[in-house]
Parts: C-alpha cells; sequence; structure tokens
C-alpha cells in the first residue's frame, strides 16, 4: 500500500524515501552515535522524561540526524478518545527533539483503564475504519488544544483521490 500511494504522489514525508534510520535505545545510543549515514532515528516517546533529552540522543539531533518520537500508547485502535496528557506527552517530545512528525501504532492497547501491556491489531472491517476516521478529527484537535502543537505535527489521513 504505502508503495502504492509513493508512486502516485499521495504521500507527502519530510524524509526522504531512501533514507536509512534505526530505533534509539540508550543501550545501543554508542553505535548509532558513530554510524555513518544515520539520517533519522526514532525513539519511544514513553521512554523521555524531563525538559531535555538523553544527552547521547540530543548529540545525535545535533549532528543533524533527525529524531522521531515514537508513541506506543495512545491506543489509537480503542474505542475510547486517546488521553489528553498522552497527547501532551507526544507533542512535548516532538518539540524538544524538534521533530518534523510523529509515529505511533494504530493498536489497541487499553479499555476502560486497563493496559494490555501489548499493541494488538485492530479488526480490518470498515466498521473499524470508520471509528479510526470518526476519532481523527478529536485526536488532531486534542493534539493541538493539549500541547500547542504546530499545524504541521498534528496527524494528517491520506485520502485515496478518485
Amino acid at each position: 500500500m504505502w508503495g502504492w500511494l509513493r508512486r502516485r504522489g499521495r504521500m507527502m514525508s519530510p524524509l526522504p524515501w531512501s533514507t536509512l534510520g534505526l530505533g534509539w535505545r540508550p543501550e545501543i545510543a554508542g553505535l548509532l552515535t558513530a554510524l555513518p549515514g544515520l539520517r533519522f532515528c526514532e525513539v519511544i516517546a514513553e521512554s523521555l522524561h524531563g525538559a531535555a533529552p538523553p544527552p547521547a540522543l540530543a548529540a545525535l539531533r545535533d549532528r543533524g540526524v533527525t529524531v522521531i518520537p515514537h508513541g506506543i500508547s495512545l491506543s489509537l485502535g480503542g474505542a475510547e478518545l486517546p488521553d489528553r496528557k498522552r497527547l501532551a506527552h507526544l507533542a512535548a517530545c516532538a518539540r524538544r527533539l524538534r521533530a518534523p512528525l510523529v509515529s505511533e501504532h494504530i493498536a489497541f492497547v487499553r479499555a476502560g483503564g486497563i493496559e494490555t501491556g501489548h499493541l494488538l491489531p485492530v479488526p480490518r472491517t470498515r466498521a473499524s475504519l470508520s471509528l479510526r476516521t470518526a476519532q481523527r478529527p478529536s485526536t488532531a484537535t486534542g493534539w493541538g488544544e493539549a500541547a500547542g502543537a504546530k499545524p504541521a505535527l498534528r496527524p494528517v489521513l491520506h485520502q485515496r483521490k478518485s
């Protein structure tokens, strides 16, 4: 699907398609810092705390590596709207890292305040798609209101043109 969208010019990306990127973890920070050709890395947003990123991550960002916060707890696949505090945290991470975008799974991770501890798949049905689409404006509004995010950082829904 991504190739189909890319070939038809329907996906926008602040990163070149031929970019090398890896997932950042403190345990491999030294390896990533020395890796030539690294253009971006993802970091789990929920692992970032405090006013500044860890020094090794800040060093990568200052070297010109794009650092993208990757959320794992919004539960975009659930029936409940994403929690405003979690949205605000993801937006704060994006600001601190000067990230051009954020990423998050469309997965079910909680219901009624109970965490599953896993990224559970959502049903691939029209009803599920309708729910995701209906939630999208609320998520974008919550993102902007809760975190003061720039419009470019708000979630974007790509639609197929007929």
